[in-house]
């Protein structure tokens, strides 16, 4: 019997360790990827951005400082990526009013506060814990740093309160998408 247990027992490791092996190259090939599309995942996200940072940060100008996508497709122990998967990216950044008299992290707070409402929670990054019921990520005396996710959508926000001066506070949100599909590049393959 003891010899009959422990090859059951040898047999049973090596099945779980052949399931997961299935189950990291089915993932690695895509199969098990978001359908989402790099699109999708940023049009989910910038009319909450946009709205949130005009009522938390009333009056001010914010502008859209960089953006883009970059190829992030291929196998990923290559090098070479091609484009057929894309993440995006947008930062927006604007000045506070120098009569604002309120702190980085109240700036920030009112961010996510406004994000929240629209069904966004802290990100996974969040370590620091606020009264709201928010977690930053980074918290000192000249930068409050927040990361929020919206669930459903394969990407995130960071917003970004710093002082580069006392009582000269700069504030900036940006948004990003994972590494997703590539409508445009499925569509070059069928032609």
């Amino acid at each position: 019997m003891d010899g009959l247990d422990r090859t059951r027992g040898v047999r049973l490791r090596w099945s779980a360790v052949a399931a997961l092996a299935l189950s990291g190259m089915l993932a690695g090939c895509g199969l098990a990827e978001p359908k989402q599309t790099y699109e999708q995942a940023y049009e989910a996200m910038r009319p909450d951005a946009v709205a949130a940072m005009g009522e938390a940060w009333p009056g001010v100008k914010m502008e859209k400082d960089s953006g883009g996508t970059e190829e992030c497709g291929g196998l990923d122990i290559s090098a070479d990526k091609d484009a057929s998967k894309l993440s995006a990216h947008v930062t927006y950044r604007g000045n506070v009013r120098p009569g604002d008299g309120r702190s980085l992290a109240e700036l920030a707070r009112a961010a996510g506060k406004r994000l929240t409402e629209r069904g966004w929670r802290s990100g996974s990054e969040g370590r620091i814990p606020d009264e709201g019921g928010l977690k930053f990520s980074a918290k000192s005396s000249s930068r409050v740093r927040l990361q929020m996710e919206k669930p459903g959508v394969h990407g995130w926000a960071v917003v970004l309160v710093y002082a580069d001066e006392p009582n000269d506070y700069g504030v900036s949100m940006s948004l990003a998408t994972k590494c997703l599909r590539n409508p445009a590049w499925e569509k070059e393959k069928k032609e």
